[in-house]
């Protein structure tokens, strides 16, 4: 039996994840736009949004030898998009930027927006035979 506590959690964890999902589809569309394409270009291309789509939510607690830790290893992201809320506490992420690789410093209240290979390859394909 589920307690109040636990319904409200999952109501707001299942809301948050519908809004995180119509942000990407409405970035899919001004990608689209922006690259000249139909606004729904990378929708169609990427097929039906049902599938493929997943919420993960990581906890990284403080560590008593930061030293000895090893993050994931340098690597792009095979899906569309990444939305990412940083925590505020525990910095990490890194981009490559003209080969280097550059600390991403959590802002409150930001998402940051990974581009993945996914949408690269579809743009890049695009621009090919548009």
């Amino acid at each position: 039996d589920d307690s109040n506590e636990d319904k409200l959690c999952r109501e707001t964890v299942s809301n948050y994840c519908q809004e995180i999902r119509e942000l990407g589809f409405r970035l899919e569309d001004l990608i689209s736009e922006s690259l000249g394409l139909e606004k729904s270009y990378i929708r169609k291309v990427l097929g039906d949004h049902q599938q493929g789509q997943h919420m993960a939510v990581n906890f990284y607690p403080p560590c008593p030898q930061p030293e000895l830790t090893y993050g994931l290893p340098s690597h792009t992201d095979p899906n569309a998009l990444t939305i990412l809320l940083q925590d505020q506490l525990v910095a990490g992420l890194q981009v490559l930027n003209d080969g280097r690789w550059v600390a991403v410093n959590p802002h409150p209240g930001a998402l940051v927006v990974n581009v993945g290979d996914q949408i690269q390859v579809r743009t890049y394909m695009s621009s090919k035979f548009v």
